[in-house]
């Protein structure tokens, strides 16, 4: 399962850092955009629906690499399920194709 681990750390990798600068997108009216301090926690929308986008992403990865991990424990001879989870997965890691770490063969 070497090509979909390294697949699935890049995902994790990426959405981590996602949500890591989520915390940056405030309201305009929001006091913690006006503080230097950070790590402040507020109440704008924004950061919230990005690591609820991010927390969505991770229970279809975990999916995917289970639907994987099915199929090669019962040596499935026409693996669909581990062929449209790859796909699904590859999909995912897409908009992040000029990352340095991004490889040509995950390409949809």
């Amino acid at each position: 399962m070497g090509i979909v681990t390294d697949l699935s750390d890049f995902l994790l990798a990426r959405w981590g850092e996602e949500e890591d600068v989520s915390v940056l997108f405030h309201e305009d009216a929001c006091p913690a955009s006006r503080q230097s301090g950070g790590g402040q926690a507020c109440a704008c929308a924004c950061p919230a629906l990005i690591r609820e986008r991010i927390a969505t992403y991770r229970r279809i990865l975990a999916d995917c690499e289970q639907r994987i991990r099915s199929e090669q424990q019962q040596g499935v001879v026409w693996p669909l399920e581990s062929a449209l989870a790859y796909q699904t997965m590859k999909a995912f890691a897409l908009p992040f194709e000029m990352h340095p770490a991004f490889q040509e063969r995950w390409y949809p």
